[in-house]
C-alpha cells in the first residue's frame, strides 16, 4: 500500500505541532496552571484525536480490550491531574514529555475504541470523564490551599473554575449523546 502525499503532510503536521507544543513553547504552557493543564494537556489529546481519525480506520479493538483502554485513557488522566505529577512535569522537563507521549498515545486508541464500542459505554465513559473533570475542578476552587506548589492560589482557582466548566460542558454532550440515542430506539 503506497503511502500518501496528505499522510505524510498529515504526519509532518502532526508532528510539528507535538514538538511545538512540547519544546519551544513548553516553558510557556508551564508557567500557569490554567496553561499546563487546560491548554497543554488537552491538546496533546487532540492531536492523539485527529491522528486516531485519520489513521485508525481499519483498527479493530474487541470489547474488552476496548474496556482496557478506556480505563488505561481514565487513568492517564487522573494520574496528570493529581496535584504531585502536575508539579513534578511543570520541574521535570522530560517527566512532562512522558506527559506528552501519553495523551498523544491516549487520543489515538480513543477514537478505535469508541467507534466500536456499545453506545451504552460511551455514555459511561463520557460521564465518568466529565465527573472526574467536574470533582478535581471543584477541588482546585473550594481549597484555599495550595495544592500545587508550582503555582499559586489564583491560577489553581481559575484552572478549577475552567475544569469545572469543561467538565459541565462534557456532562451536557453526554446527555444529548444519550438522549439522541434514545429517541433512536
Amino acid at each position: 500500500m503506497p503511502v500518501k502525499t496528505s499522510d505524510i503532510i498529515f504526519i509532518l503536521t502532526i508532528l510539528v505541532m507535538s514538538w511545538l507544543i512540547s519544546f519551544p513553547m513548553n516553558e510557556w504552557f508551564s508557567e500557569t496552571m490554567p496553561r499546563h493543564q487546560i491548554l497543554q494537556l488537552p491538546a496533546m489529546l487532540v492531536l492523539g484525536i485527529i491522528s486516531g481519525v485519520r489513521f485508525s480506520k481499519h483498527i479493530i479493538i474487541g470489547f474488552a480490550w476496548g474496556i482496557a483502554i478506556l480505563i488505561f485513557i481514565l487513568s492517564s488522566l487522573i494520574f496528570w491531574m493529581l496535584p504531585h505529577s502536575i508539579d513534578y512535569a511543570v520541574i521535570n522537563t522530560p517527566f512532562n514529555r512522558l506527559m506528552h507521549v501519553n495523551m498523544l498515545i491516549s487520543g489515538f486508541l480513543l477514537i478505535p475504541v469508541l467507534r466500536n464500542t456499545l453506545s451504552e459505554i460511551k455514555i459511561i465513559f463520557l460521564g465518568m470523564l466529565s465527573a472526574m473533570v467536574i470533582a478535581t475542578g471543584f477541588t482546585l476552587l473550594s481549597y484555599n490551599l495550595l495544592l500545587c506548589s508550582s503555582f499559586n492560589i489564583e491560577q489553581q482557582k481559575e484552572a478549577g473554575l475552567q475544569l469545572v466548566i469543561i467538565g459541565l460542558t462534557v456532562f451536557a454532550s453526554t446527555i444529548f449523546i444519550f438522549f439522541r440515542g434514545a429517541g433512536r430506539s
